[in-house]
């Protein structure tokens, strides 16, 4: 056996292994997609809305909030202003005057979005909280179907689905990305190792925050829903996922490229909250494994000739291919259909993905010394 077909080889189990994983991915969303919709629940919930400026992104979540079908005297809604400079309090206070159930929450002691949290955490009315991000969307039965939820599946923090919509080469990378970012959340917490979850959409016991300390001593500027998700795990609290259609909330993608690697940069950084040494090692493979196909590949095109096994090692590499790159097109089109999207575009995932999976690497390392700002603050 020549070392080309040694490298090939080895190269087609470790992509066979992943595959293997990833359909058991798809195994787990599609159980989560058969349970359906929960019986409805009348538990009252608390709403926390963290926001830094992004006033006109706000009104139109909370347009959504106040639409909710869940009743509004069980729904509380707290708005926490992180040091806004546009007009947040004025916006909030003409909603509360017809809705007496929305409160403005000026922050006071800290900043960024973990002190914004646990502000209206300490100020919350109601055990059962729902995070909601500033700039999103969600349907009217979002509310309710989290309450129904908690009560059909007794749990301390529930992490609940987000999809992007974005244009351009830019956005459908973000789209994809995301897509393949909750099969691997479904997937990482079937297999008893979550390691994410996304602030944009996640809820949570507030007696279960304050057993676990919260946020206390983290002073890490990003990372709120990881780390949440991995301090109740490290506290042995229970931990499940939802995929119902109505709990899904849309977040538009960054508009420019640059936007977009500044956030990512940001994503990538709070992965230092993951203590998990095995998770980490197949979390570290999974990122490589595409970087090593594509330099090899290109290695054994440029100097492979008749005689070093060339039949066979190309034949594993393709294998390779295949085996990495079907079942995780396969895992996105999943959660594409999930979303209510439709028609799934296999050539548009596969190029999407590759982009992402050769740049993610490079993330995650730049990540340890970059400081990007976000919203006119240096993360830190």
């Amino acid at each position: 056996m020549t070392t080309w077909v040694l490298i090939s080889l080895c190269l087609f189990a470790v992509s066979a292994a992943m595959a293997l994983r990833t359909n058991a991915w798809r195994a787990a969303i599609a159980r989560l997609a058969a349970r359906g919709s929960d019986a409805g629940s009348m538990q009252p919930i608390t709403l926390l809305v963290p926001v830094r400026n992004g006033v006109h992104e706000l009104a139109a979540l909370l347009q959504d909030l106040h639409a909710q079908d869940h009743p509004h005297e069980l729904t509380e809604v707290i708005v926490i202003d992180d040091h806004s400079e546009e007009p947040v309090q004025q916006l909030v206070g003409a909603m509360a005057r017809q809705w007496p159930q929305l409160r403005y929450l000026r922050l006071e002691e800290g900043v960024g979005k973990k002190a914004a949290i646990t502000a209206g955490v300490n100020a919350a009315q109601h055990d059962l909280v729902l995070l909601t991000d500033a700039d999103a969307r969600c349907g009217v039965g979002r509310v309710a179907a989290v309450a129904a939820a908690f009560q059909a599946r007794p749990c301390d923090l529930l992490l609940l689905p987000v999809r992007t919509v974005g244009d351009g080469l830019c956005g459908i990378v973000q789209v994809e990305e995301q897509a393949a970012l909750l099969a691997a959340l479904v997937g990482t917490w079937s297999e008893g190792r979550p390691m994410l979850a996304n602030g944009a959409n996640l809820a949570f016991r507030r007696s279960a925050f304050e057993a676990v300390g919260g946020y206390r001593g983290d002073v890490r500027d990003s990372g709120d829903d990881v780390f949440l998700l991995q301090r109740m795990r490290r506290a042995g609290r229970v931990v499940q996922v939802a995929l119902d259609p109505t709990l899904w909330v849309l977040v538009q993608a960054a508009p420019t490229c640059g936007e977009a690697l500044t956030q990512r940069l940001r994503w990538a950084g709070k992965m230092g909250a993951v203590r998990d040494p095995v998770a980490s090692l197949v979390a570290l493979v999974s990122l490589l494994l595409p970087w090593a196909l594509t330099v090899f590949t290109v290695m054994a095109v440029a100097d492979q000739r008749v005689g070093d096994g060339l039949l066979r090692t190309w034949t594993l590499l393709v294998a390779a291919w295949a085996a990495w790159c079907v079942p995780l097109v396969q895992v996105t089109g999943d959660v594409h259909r999930l979303a209510g999207e439709g028609r799934t575009r296999p050539l548009r995932s596969f190029v999407a993905l590759l982009t992402f999976s050769l740049y993610a690497p490079i993330i995650a390392v730049a990540s340890r010394v970059a400081r990007p700002r976000w919203k006119g603050r240096r993360i830190r």
